[in-house]
């Protein structure tokens, strides 16, 4: 048997039996594994020829789920918007994509109480108790393996196929700050550029604004890209010359669109930039290495005092 052909023959065992190719999906989040509090997720797939397919979402205090309709070549996508990512919480949750299987009917199925409880049935036929989903708990795996197992039941022909993903909350960091939080002094009349990182997904956007650190005013804000990165995003801020007056302040950034959280603050001063023709202040020579003031000074002093009693001679002379 030529390489290759084990692949083939498999495809189209798949297609024959109305068994679902979901080994192909594809996840878009954050980073592997990895969805942020309002990040947009995309989970796309190939394969589902037994029509409709629905994904459960499951995770601490969280349920939900979504049925679509594929294509005509079995591929589908589901989209889980910043409104719904949002109301995660910290931790596992399991995504489980269910394949009606060759009789096109889903057998497995929730069923919510009006108390907050959910349990799964089969047929309509309770086969299990999950309890409330306010109780879910951080590691969601045991909630997600009642499920699973539901699917393994004596004429049940639904196919779950699970994903399990970690949850996090938004965070940002600035680069370049000392162990206070404060970023490096800039000088009026520079342009401004601070960077940092992040965990949000560059499908997002941040929040930046500096104010007054005395007064709390608003000075400027600015919405700023989030860039992919190969370790962890990156963001940019910048500001072009004549940049900020002098003065104290503090910069915020954050994911502020969907949630307050996730956000960092640094302080930035601000000094005036002295220019020597509009102030007191006097440049002075450079001396050479070694030598203090005082050593330039007294050379001086001893040739004036000299030039001094020369001219009282001169003075002199010239009377008599």
């Amino acid at each position: 048997m030529k390489p290759g052909t084990t692949v083939v023959t498999l495809l189209v065992l798949l297609v024959v039996l109305g068994l679902p190719a979901s080994a192909a999906l594809t996840a878009v989040t954050s980073g592997p594994g990895t969805i942020v509090k309002a990040d947009t997720v995309t989970l796309s797939g190939t394969g589902a020829v037994n029509g409709s397919i629905t994904l459960w979402i499951l995770g601490q205090n969280y349920f939900a789920t979504k049925t679509i309709a594929p294509d005509k070549k079995g591929n589908y996508t589901f989209i889980i918007k910043p409104e719904e990512t949002t109301r995660f919480s910290a931790g596992e949750y399991a995504f489980l994509i269910q394949d009606p299987g060759s009789d096109r009917s889903f057998e497995i199925g929730p069923l919510l109480w009006n108390d907050g409880s959910m349990r799964i049935t089969d047929r309509g036929k309770v086969i299990a108790n999950i309890g409330a989903i306010s109780s879910f708990p951080v590691d969601i795996s045991p909630v997600a393996a009642i499920i699973l197992n539901a699917s393994v039941r004596p004429d049940v022909d639904d196919i779950f196929t699970p994903y399990y993903f970690y949850v996090e909350e938004p965070a940002v960091h600035f680069n370049r700050v000392n162990d206070a939080g404060n970023l490096p002094d800039q000088t009026t009349g520079e342009s401004l550029l601070i960077t940092g990182t992040t965990n949000v997904g560059p499908e997002d956007q941040l929040q930046v604004s500096v104010r007054n650190a005395t007064s709390g005013d608003l000075i400027t804000s600015q919405t700023i890209p989030v860039v992919e990165g190969s370790n962890s995003n990156q963001w940019t801020y910048s500001l072009e010359e004549p940049g900020l007056p002098a003065g104290i302040y503090n910069v915020t950034v954050g994911e502020q669109k969907y949630t307050t959280q996730g956000s960092a603050s640094a302080q930035l001063t601000v000094r005036e930039y002295l220019i020597a023709g509009n102030s007191t202040f006097i440049p002075q020579p450079e001396l050479p290495a070694g030598m203090t003031p005082y050593g330039v000074l007294l050379p001086l002093l001893i040739s004036g005092a000299a030039l001094a009693i020369i001219g009282i001679i001169m003075l002199v002379s010239l009377r008599k």
